[in-house]
């Protein structure tokens, strides 16, 4: 099978050669050669900004600005000039972040960094720019408002081993990072994989600079609600040599960094019903919490990051660049819940007590009785991994034309261990109902004012180690692996004037292959023993039998001190239980306690393999003409790729037996593409652009395990018996994608430039049922489907300049402002007629209105940042809180500041601030009436020194 592979590598690019040696196809735009030396490509300004499989940098193109008699600045202004170089430049749509300054992007980490794009949403989670740690596979971005997000780590395509397709931005050290691209509509030389958007990491490469750079950074971060210190050191060495087998550079950047956090949160379940006649005077339409909650989360993290590079100018028409990068990345979380289990379909009031609603008929005060508590930890460990190697030629075979070889090698594991400890205020199994417990509470709650509170009248209650039960633990593990091999050729050819410039063309191979491994054992304890499932009324484990298994609660000051007030307890582990303890040791104390035992192996059911292969080749042509006085250019091209994927898992037959599975998907998609710039002055232009897209469903949602049920058992409306099974059967998202922009860039760092995108997106997963075939009969079979479509459509505008024109220090302010207007249109597969559920709804995690208002100072050795990112209302979840009903976020602003002084030419002390207002987040459930979760998290204050000779 290798064998075939390869020779269909070199015939398509036998091809390449056909079409484009002798007539032009190109993969790369590289400087033109400097005079005098015709057919040399010697770089000195890093590799080329538009291939897709080198070292994407921005130099090259950011230096088309400049001219001899340009001033050459750096810091933020310098940052601020080759960003937008590289945006107006560009043979396509993009936007940039650059640190022209080593170690100068402000942000905790990658993922933050990119919040200052136009278009581009982030969440946050555990007090960063983050996804949640249960849907590692759910990126942290979204580009105008899509998840399905390419990622590239200097122009190669990357992803992490949790099962999804994104790379683990959250993990990378924004230090390794010279900038970040971010490709909004990708031409045809750009790798396949998303329809949102392109994102590029470019790390740095010695002949970046034009000789030798020492630099190297230290930086300590307090985090005032964990009440923790982190920190982080960095260090770059980069020089050039001149040898008598050419010029050789080489380049060793390394980051490694801590932090902490906590993150407070109150939670109100939702909003039923209450008796009538059980509070005077209440609205017709009255209701109130069935309980109220407490979420309490803090943990750590560690990040190492390293970029290696070695460039050797073998000749002057022949460049090597081999590169290496490795993140690695740990994560530590104590997760604990303190909330009520109450039954019944009716809110319980407290009678006589005072109650508060607001318009639509939701409580916002009052007092409930009959409150049953349980409390539940979750410690969760995760440490992942990527090493990514690459080789690269770049050859000046002609004078005209120009070849780029790539090999790359991605390396990645996944790793987590987590557990399950819960502690109920019930003493038997069966006590569920309102009235069933021997320990019942009355809270007082008030989501009112600026913060909500909530407290129990007995406080005493609900600290006694005596009235605790032991019911219930759980252990997981997972353990994933992934690896990509990847070629690639292209080639591209200079023509001499008329309407066709370049042409380009290439071919590309990939083999991914990834093992999905991963656990989950719960096991119920009474006195019945472990694991049985034991009658109503059978005895729990009283807490006092293992009394170290409580600890007080909450974390200190818990949401400003305000709710709680008497404390609670929650669930402990053997040896401490601490966030950075061995979660896997302590579980495993955990069980033995319990006569039970943790599932250490993986069982078929629990493993999963894939291999993936894909088969592209792509051509294009720049083409420049003038009509009615104005200056056209742009290119147009295709990309057709073929993509062969199998899946292995096991089939489990409702006898009990089981046999292995393997399933194929196998399909081809050509991706055309148009780009057209109109320059209507000097510094004003325009842009159309549109291409075609697609986003392969995550690993995860590739997988196959079939699960027979018993044959005899129908379902009485279609008569058919039920099964359960990934889906490798789906085909990729795709989408047609629309641009139109306009750019005005009247200073070196000032423009005001906007832009209108639409689009067209099909094929979106959901749960759903189809019918299969299985030995002779017919199956419900309840999998992952393409089921929805939708439309993405909305305005961008973006505007930064320096106030040079003001006198004296006043000139050294700037500006920096961008807004995006997204409205989103999706098809919701589980809307059922008559239901009251809408048939449309918008895409998760969109916020319509999004902007950044960055205020900045730069004159002599001070520069200072003032940013204010702000993001509307938008859809969290379809499904929220286990109801029917979608779940949203509020609106959502965050407040940084930072202030830099060069104490000389080579040292620089900075000082930051993040979240300056404390700011509170909240969710609610349907309506902005009914709160679900408000949420407080550190304020993040730093102080870094940096010394770069």
């Amino acid at each position: 099978m290798r064998k075939l592979e390869a020779r269909w590598l070199i015939g398509a690019s036998m091809v390449a050669i056909a079409t484009g040696g002798s007539s032009g196809v190109a993969g790369a735009q590289t400087n033109a050669a400097p005079t005098g030396q015709s057919g040399s490509i010697r770089v000195e300004q890093g590799s080329n900004p538009d291939r897709p499989t080198g070292a994407l940098n921005a130099a090259q193109v950011a230096q088309q600005d400049q001219n001899e008699q340009d001033i050459v600045v750096t810091g933020v202004r310098e940052s601020l000039r080759s960003a937008q170089a590289l945006k107006r430049n560009a043979s396509q749509i993009l936007d940039s972040v650059q640190a022209q300054d080593i170690g100068k992007l402000p942000d905790a980490n990658t993922t933050e960094a990119l919040q200052r794009i136009t278009g581009v949403q982030i969440q946050r989670r555990y007090g960063e720019g983050a996804t949640d740690f249960d849907h590692r596979t759910s990126p942290a971005i979204t580009v105008r408002g899509l998840t399905q997000v390419q990622n590239f780590l200097d122009g190669r395509a990357v992803y992490s081993a949790s099962g999804g397709r994104a790379f683990d931005l959250e993990g990378i050290p924004p230090e390794l990072l010279a900038g970040i691209d971010v490709y909004k509509n990708a031409p045809a030389n750009i790798i396949e994989g998303g329809v949102g958007a392109a994102v590029n990491l470019r790390t740095r490469l010695p002949f970046d600079q034009p000789g030798q750079t020492i630099s190297g950074t230290v930086r300590g971060n307090y985090y005032d609600r964990v009440d923790k210190f982190g920190y982080s050191a960095s260090g770059l060495y980069s020089n050039r040599f001149d040898t008598g087998i050419g010029e050789i550079g080489i380049l060793a950047n390394a980051v490694y960094s801590t932090s902490a956090y906590r993150q407070d949160g109150i939670l109100a379940n939702p909003q039923n019903p209450i008796p009538a006649g059980s509070i005077a005077g209440a609205p017709a339409n009255a209701r109130a919490p069935m309980g109220m909650q407490v979420y309490d989360d803090l943990g750590d993290r560690r990040r190492l990051g390293i970029a290696a590079a070695i460039q050797w100018q073998a000749a002057d028409n022949l460049l090597v660049t081999g590169q290496y990068q490795l993140a690695k990345y740990w994560f530590n979380r104590r997760g604990a819940y303190y909330y009520t289990v109450n039954g019944g379909a009716e809110s319980n009031p407290l009678p006589g007590s005072a109650f508060t609603f607001n318009k639509d008929g939701y409580a916002t005060s009052g007092s409930l009785q009959q409150q049953n508590f349980e409390t539940g930890r979750f410690d969760q460990q995760l440490w992942s991994q990527s090493q990514n190697f690459t080789l690269g030629a770049d050859w000046q075979a002609t004078d005209r034309a120009k070849v780029h070889f790539d090999v790359q090698y991605l390396k990645s594991y996944y790793n987590a261990d987590r557990n399950g400890h819960v502690l109920t205020l019930f003493t038997a199994t069966g006590q569920n109902t309102p009235t069933g417990s021997p320990h019942p509470s009355i809270i007082d709650f008030d989501l009112r004012g600026s913060r909500p509170r909530w407290d129990v009248r007995d406080k005493a209650l609900l600290t006694n180690p005596a009235n605790y039960a032991t019911p219930f633990i759980a252990d997981a593990l997972q353990r994933n692996n992934a690896d990509t091999l990847a070629l690639a050729y292209d080639i591209d050819y200079d023509l001499e004037g008329g309407f066709l410039q370049k042409l380009r063309g290439g071919a590309r191979y990939s083999d991914n292959s990834i093992d999905l491994r991963g656990t989950w054992n719960g096991v119920g304890l009474s006195a019945a023993g472990p694991g049985v499932d034991a009658p109503d009324g059978t005895a729990l484990i009283p807490l006092t039998r293992n009394p170290q298994l409580a600890m007080p609660a909450p974390s200190p000051h818990f949401f400003d001190g305000k709710s709680v007030t008497g404390g609670l307890l929650y669930p402990a582990l053997p040896g401490g239980g601490g966030v950075t303890g061995d979660v896997w040791a302590q579980t495993k104390a955990l069980y033995a306690l319990f006569g039970a035992k943790t599932k250490d192996a993986f069982t078929p059911g629990d493993l999963n393999a894939q291999t993936e292969k894909t088969y592209t080749v792509w051509g294009s042509t720049d083409y420049a003409f003038a009509a009615g006085g104005i200056r056209f250019d742009g290119n147009a091209g295709v990309r057709l790729v073929k993509t062969d994927l199998t899946s292995f898992g096991t089939q489990f037959n409702s006898n009990g037996t089981t046999s292995p599975l393997a399933i194929d998907k196998s399909y081809t998609r050509a991706l055309p593409s148009v780009n057209l710039r109109a320059r209507l002055t000097e510094e004003f232009q325009m842009r159309f652009a549109y291409s075609k897209g697609l986003a392969r469903p995550n690993f995860d949602q590739l997988s196959t395990n079939l699960t027979l049920n018993n044959a005899n058992q129908v379902n009485p409306i279609t008569g058919r018996p039920s099964a359960s099974s990934g889906n490798p059967r789906l085909n990729p998202i795709e989408s047609n994608n629309f641009d139109l922009t306009a750019e005005w860039y009247f200073a070196p760092a000032g423009s005001l430039t906007g832009g209108l995108f639409y689009k067209k997106v099909d094929g979106f997963l959901a749960s759903g049922t189809l019918v299969q075939t299985f030995q002779g009969r017919a199956y419900d079979v309840s999998t992952v489907l393409n089921s929805g479509k939708g439309t993405v459509k909305g305005a961008e505008i973006g505007y930064q300049q320096f106030l040079d024109f003001l006198p004296g220090l006043f000139s050294g302010f700037g500006v920096q402002a961008n807004y995006t207007y997204v409205d989103s249109n999706v098809t919701d597969p589980f809307a059922v007629a008559g239901s009251g559920m809408s048939a449309q709804l918008p895409l998760e995690k969109l916020s319509k209105h999004n902007y950044n208002l960055i205020g900045l100072y730069e004159k002599g050795p001070l520069t200072a940042r003032l940013a204010y990112n702000w993001r509307s209302s938008y859809l969290d979840q379809t499904f929220g809180a286990g109801t029917n009903q979608p779940q949203y976020a509020k609106p959502y602003a965050s407040l940084d500041a930072s202030v830099s002084v060069n104490l000389n030419t080579h040292v620089a002390i900075s000082a930051d601030a993040v979240n300056l207002t404390n700011r509170m987040n909240v969710t609610y459930i349907g309506t902005i009436g009914q709160p679900l979760q408000y949420q407080l998290n550190d304020r993040r204050f730093g102080l870094s020194l940096r010394a770069t000779y």
